[in-house]
């Protein structure tokens, strides 16, 4: 069990002037944009650098001039813009289908959330930013390679003091009990089902990712012979569209199946009359 360390500036009142340290983010265009620390050092693009410490005392919304003339506007970074800059050893859940079963979830501060599979920590940090300040987010991996990037992203998003990482086999069960939530992202997430019911406050809720049909069956048939009531099991799809006057319309492409998301409530036993 490891304990994550204070990221930068982590849940620290929120300043409208940049300091050093802050991690920011330059943005050209929807696909030039980085995330940076500020701090002594330039920051190359392909459009000139400039000093970083230059940005120290500007507002959160400004610009910044390159050596070459390029206008890079400085905002404060999105939990999506940190996510996005993670080092990824494991395909990661779509924004789409994380911000859903959060709301679905309804998890808040200072719940105590249980996360099955932590891959590279996306979910993991969405679920920190959802329970902070003042709860815990318990989150199991087996591979420990997994578990060092996922910690080191974690950090990077300025949530490690909020997630406690196991490396175990979660099907042998929780070192916790009494948790608010449940969400396992993991390719046999019916295996999870009794473990979870065990931890779980009555009437906690379940959240489970599965990509294929065949998969949201098994986790179906668990869940009820499980004794959890399924609220709803969905798919989530998602267009974007060109915003350029009078040429307003759809992308060619869009984000189609990624994940079905099932959501389910303990239920505790019915007394005996």
């Amino acid at each position: 069990m490891v304990n994550g360390s204070r990221g930068p500036g982590e849940l620290a009142p929120l300043s409208r002037e940049i300091k050093l340290g802050d991690r920011v983010l330059l943005y050209q265009d929807a696909r030039r944009k980085w995330i940076a620390k500020v701090e002594p050092g330039r920051f190359h693009t392909h459009r000139g650098y400039f000093e970083l410490a230059e940005l120290v005392g500007k507002e959160y919304g400004g610009s910044i001039r390159t050596s070459m003339g390029q206008n890079l506007a400085v905002f404060r970074p999105r939990a999506l813009d940190i996510v996005e800059s993670f080092d990824r050893p494991t395909q990661i859940l779509y924004p789409k289908d994380i911000g859903y079963a959060l709301f679905q979830l309804g998890v808040g501060n200072g719940d105590r959330v249980l996360e099955v599979g932590t891959g590279s920590g996306a979910l993991t940090s969405a679920l920190a930013r959802g329970i902070a300040p003042d709860g815990q987010v318990f989150t199991y991996e087996m591979r420990p390679e997994f578990l060092r990037a996922a910690k080191a992203n974690v950090d990077k998003a300025g949530f490690g003091s909020l997630v406690t990482f196991h490396n175990k086999d979660p099907t042998e069960g929780f070192d916790e009990t009494g948790v608010d939530a449940v969400v396992v992202d993991l390719g046999d997430p019916w295996r999870m089902v009794r473990a979870a019911y065990g931890a779980l406050v009555g009437g906690g809720l379940l959240a489970g990712f599965t990509p294929t049909i065949n998969q949201l069956e098994k986790l179906a048939i668990a869940l009820r012979e499980g004794g959890f009531v399924i609220l709803e099991a969905v798919e989530l799809l998602m267009r974007e569209f060109k915003t350029e006057a009078g040429k307003v319309r759809p992308e060619t492409r869009m984000i189609g199946h990624t994940a079905y998301v099932t959501i389910a409530r303990k239920l505790l036993p019915t007394p005996e009359a």
